[in-house]
């Protein structure tokens, strides 16, 4: 609904005002344009028939707003703003006409005293706060867009390391076989601070890790096979409660490969058989680390999923040791425990 009140129709600016029932009154606006320097009865000298048309609506953001100064001949660019609500967007239009107001002002309607102080400069802008905790969240299904309103000042960029040192053992590499396994794994996690001192986790945590698997031994009744080797791994990670001074919870999607030497001898010692076995991995991965002050950090991890590619070792004649029958894997468990450093 527009709304144009007497008294601002007889002051050389006219208002016309137009917005829902649920946003602030003409008058309240008014009010708004006057506490930041806007005066609608000394603005407009020399320019007849001044026109400041302000229009809010509601759309599928929340609210829009929209702002021209008109005359009889002329009109200014379209001022355009957007909120969540339509205080927001009023309060941003109220700052536009009350510039759009001063600028019309008479140059002598505001005499300076020539002994009076000097103006004040005007403030600084708020610095980015320094915080030495950064807690924030991922989304699984994070949107492709996303805005975010935010208030003057600056925006920190963070990003937070871990370099964390894990043993435990990995159950079905090998049949029967409990092969231990070491870790050593970088995650990386990027933080932003807005100019409030809010925080937010920015995008997924990349994970990549570096194990050792063995020593082992797999006995069967003629033969004693010897395991060791190595793997590596990289994962996206999600993370519900991310606090670098407090709870990590991290949940994993994690490729990964590497291979492993074999060394069979019989009861008597001879060597049978010495090979190299390459496989793959997938698995997701479950990670929860407490942090122990700024930089120390406990940790444990689970896991599970499939091995790609078939371990085996063979006697002599041809015949398996041990080893299934599908070149397209098994599935595999393992579970870790250790400490790490943040930086």
């Amino acid at each position: 609904m527009a709304l144009s009140s007497p008294a601002l129709a007889q002051a050389p600016v006219r208002l016309v005002y137009e917005a829902p029932p649920e946003c602030p009154a003409q008058p309240a606006f008014v009010a708004a344009v006057e506490a930041r320097g806007g005066d609608f009865d000394r603005a407009g000298s020399g320019r007849p028939h001044r026109v400041l048309v302000v229009a809010i609506t509601r759309d599928d953001r929340g609210f829009a707003g929209a702002f021209q100064a008109r005359d009889d001949g002329t009109a200014s660019d379209r001022r355009e703003v957007h909120g969540q609500s339509c205080a927001e967007v009023a309060d941003a239009l109220a700052v536009v006409a009350a510039i759009a107001l001063r600028s019309d002002a008479a140059p002598e309607a505001a005499p300076v005293d020539p002994i009076g102080p000097p103006p004040a400069p005007p403030p600084a802008a708020k610095p980015a706060p320094s915080p030495e905790r950064f807690v924030g969240h991922t989304g699984f299904f994070p949107p492709r867009t996303e805005e975010v309103l935010v208030s003057a000042g600056t925006v920190r960029f963070d990003r937070k390391q871990t370099y964390a040192l894990v043993a435990g053992v990995m159950a079905n590499l090998v049949p029967d076989v409990l092969v231990p396994r070491y870790d050593l794994s970088l995650t990386t996690a990027h933080f932003v601070t807005m100019p409030d001192g809010s925080q937010r986790l920015d995008g997924t945590v990349v994970k990549v890790h570096v194990s050792a698997l063995g020593p082992a031994t797999h006995r069967s009744p003629d033969t004693t096979t010897s395991l060791v080797g190595i793997s590596f791994g990289i994962g996206l990670c999600g993370s519900p409660h991310f606090d670098t001074r407090g709870l990590v919870i991290l949940i994993c999607g994690e490729y990964g490969g590497g291979f492993m030497n074999l060394e069979t001898r019989g009861t008597d010692g001879s060597q049978i058989q010495s090979k190299n076995a390459g496989f793959g991995t997938l698995v997701v991965d479950g990670e929860i680390q407490y942090n122990l002050g700024a930089r120390f950090f406990i940790q444990a991890n689970v896991g599970g999923g499939g091995v790609l590619g078939d371990i085996t070792a063979e006697r002599l004649d041809g015949t398996r040791i041990f080893g299934g029958s599908s070149a397209w894997g098994h599935g595999v468990a393992y579970g870790q425990v250790g400490f790490g450093l943040r930086f």
